[in-house]
Parts: C-alpha cells; sequence; structure tokens
C-alpha cells in the first residue's frame, strides 16, 4: 500500500512539475508578442464610444477593451483582464470623458494602446506600474 501512495504521489509531482512551465512559458510569449515600451507612452485625452470584453491577444485572456475618440482619431486601448476590472469594480462607460497614459503597438495591423494609468472623472486606475509590467 505503501509502495502505491509513493508512486501516486511521484507521479502527481511530476505532472504538476511539467505543467508550470507550460503555464510560465505561455505567460512570457504574451509578454515578449506585445512588450510595454515606455520610449512609446504617451496620454491621450478623449470619449469612450465603446466598451468591451473579448479574447485579448494581449493578455492571452477575456480582456477589456475601450475604443476612444481623440484628436488623432480613434484608437483601441487595450485595459486588462476582464476579471481584474471586476475584482475592482472597475467601471468605464461610453460617453465617459477619459485621460489615458499607455504605450502605443500595433495589434492585428492596427494601432492600439496598451494602458498604464486611466483617469475617469475623480478616479484613477493603475494597470501597470512604472515600468510598464502588468499589475494583473
Amino acid at each position: 500500500m505503501r509502495v502505491i501512495r509513493v508512486v501516486l504521489g511521484m507521479w502527481l509531482l511530476m505532472l504538476f512539475a511539467g505543467t508550470s512551465p507550460l503555464t510560465i512559458a505561455a505567460d512570457k510569449t504574451q509578454q515578449e508578442t506585445f512588450p510595454y515600451d515606455i520610449a512609446n507612452q504617451k496620454i491621450l485625452t478623449g470619449t469612450v464610444v465603446d466598451v468591451q470584453d473579448y479574447q485579448c491577444p494581449v493578455s492571452g485572456t477575456v480582456g477589456s477593451h475601450i475604443t476612444v475618440r481623440h484628436a488623432g482619431g480613434i484608437i483601441e486601448v487595450h485595459l486588462a483582464p476582464a476579471k481584474f476590472l471586476k475584482q475592482y469594480e472597475i467601471v468605464i462607460s461610453k460617453g465617459d470623458q477619459v485621460q489615458i497614459q499607455g504605450a502605443m503597438t500595433t495589434v492585428d495591423g492596427k494601432p492600439a494602446l496598451l494602458a498604464k494609468v486611466l483617469a475617469d472623472g475623480n478616479s484613477t486606475f493603475a494597470f501597470r506600474d512604472s515600468k510598464g509590467k502588468p499589475l494583473w
């Protein structure tokens, strides 16, 4: 009986050890595909024209996105995973006036902004730290 427990324990240990590097590799791939480039940081002020949650190539999960009309046109802003916004009760709605600090990138061949900090009225929400590392 003891032999079976030892073998089962070793098998479970190998199983968990084998899945952990895969998860870490997937997260690293997402970060390398869409790195936050501090040199490409800018501040945009505009009006939210759309709010959507969908499977995001930047975060690798269901992410929250807003489309913002600003002086230079319209841009999609990648905020954070939807569960992060829900956890901190962050609600951004169509028509909101926002100011966003973030880094420019290209997603699916279109310009996009990776949000670092968003100010909406009297509230300010941080999605990344000072170096651009995600807070989620």
